[in-house]
């Protein structure tokens, strides 16, 4: 039976991040039922509010799949008024989640020592490129650049020809899952200690730690990452491989896999080719396996060849764009597609968070908020400011909206 309070009612949020990773990391926290406190520029708001060129009525595709079930309010940081209303703001809140470069919430009189004076038990999470130290704690925080920092860009393309990067920003969005869980682990600790925390989360560190085997491998070895295009450094045949209608995914990855392969009729003729016998074997004569494998699998449909595999237990499928992904069968049948009301948009779709709690669960999700609708709302309910005191702070140019 679901229970209609989600994991994170009531933990409340203010949210000072914008473009991506921190956006991403508060809509997790927003998903899982906490109240988001989206602060943005006055005029303006977040950068990827003008981030085309897909869009509806002033809206655009970017800032939607990545600002749901959260409320806007507009802040000027650097107006006197607007920083104090931050300060009650934060000492009303559980978490505050940052990714302004490090120092400048210092600079502004909003770092974590000040916010957590009226408020000990204060969680703030600040995303950063690097880290709040180190020779590259100043640089501005890009996913191209950590991707090409963090060594992904070098692994990934052609074996020949230019590095490639991975073609979504999987480093800002690893960066936002590692915030969302560095801040449960702060607010769990809080809840048990009575103390706040601030925690570190950098693209660059987050980058790292998914390096994983290759990590592994490359400080085992000491020797440099070999770029193996869609070939795996410890696994094999684990690759595309050519069918006689386009590409399809082989993943082998044991050796009863592969013995279980070479029981279609079809590759009897490499059965006697006990040098590929182990995993490690094949690893190392990847070359010419794949050119043994290549021909045969050439002369059959992909979908057949897929069909046939997953019968007798060998990982395989198809490579499919993202819009394929985004509407086949095993989308549907998981729900991880919605529809989302907005005001002005209109119904949109949208990813559905992948996290299935089968008693506190996710069944509806509140559109992506527009630009301080929230403002009177919030400030009103939080802080029990009446209407003249928001209007004043309005006129003097501390809140937009």
């Amino acid at each position: 039976m679901s229970d209609p309070r989600l994991p994170l009612d009531g933990v409340v949020v203010l949210d000072l991040t914008r473009i991506l990773a921190g956006p991403y990391s508060t809509q997790i926290l927003g998903d899982m039922g906490a109240t988001v406190w989206k602060v943005e520029r006055p005029g303006s708001g977040d950068d990827t509010r003008a981030w085309g060129p897909h869009g509806k009525n002033g809206q655009t595709a970017y800032f939607l799949s990545v600002n749901r079930n959260k409320r806007s309010i507009a802040v000027d940081l650097k107006a006197a008024d607007g920083k104090a209303v931050i300060r009650r703001l934060a000492a009303k809140a559980d978490v505050v989640v940052e990714n302004f470069p490090p120092g400048k919430l210092d600079a502004l009189g909003l770092g974590f020592d000040v916010l957590r004076a009226d408020n000990p038990r204060l969680v703030m999470t600040s995303i950063t490129a690097f880290g709040q130290e180190g020779p590259l704690s100043g640089e501005p925080g890009y996913d191209l650049v950590a991707q090409g920092y963090g060594g992904i860009m070098a692994l990934t393309g052609p074996v020949e020809g230019p590095p490639y990067r991975v073609g979504v920003p999987i480093v800002d969005l690893t960066t936002g899952m590692n915030a969302a869980l560095g801040t449960l682990l702060a607010l769990r600790a809080a809840e048990r200690d009575g103390v706040g925390q601030r925690v570190d989360i950098s693209l660059f560190n987050t980058h790292l730690s998914w390096l994983a085997n290759v990590a592994g491998n490359a400080l085992m070895s000491g020797e440099p990452s070999p770029r193996l295009g869609n070939a795996h450094p410890n696994v094999a045949p684990y690759e595309p491989v050519p069918s006689s209608d386009g590409w399809l995914l082989l993943a082998v990855g044991n050796d009863g896999q592969w013995e279980r392969l070479l029981e279609l009729p079809e590759f009897a003729a490499l059965r006697p080719r006990t040098e590929w016998a182990t995993n490690n074997a094949r690893v190392l004569d990847r070359a010419a396996m794949i050119e043994a494998l290549a021909p045969i699998f050439a002369t059959r449909p992909r979908d057949e060849w897929i069909a046939r595999l997953k019968a007798i237990r060998v990982p395989a499928g198809p490579i499919q764009r993202p819009d394929e992904a985004l509407r086949c069968e095993q989308t549907e049948a998981t729900d991880m597609v919605v529809a989302i009301d907005h005001p002005t948009v209109g119904t949109y779709e949208t990813v559905a968070t992948p996290y299935r709690l089968d008693r506190t669960t996710v069944t509806e999700y509140a559109p992506a908020p527009l630009l301080g609708a929230d403002t009177d709302g919030v400030l009103a309910e939080a802080l029990g400011m009446g209407a003249d005191e928001i209007a004043a702070l309005r006129d003097g140019g501390a809140l937009g909206g």
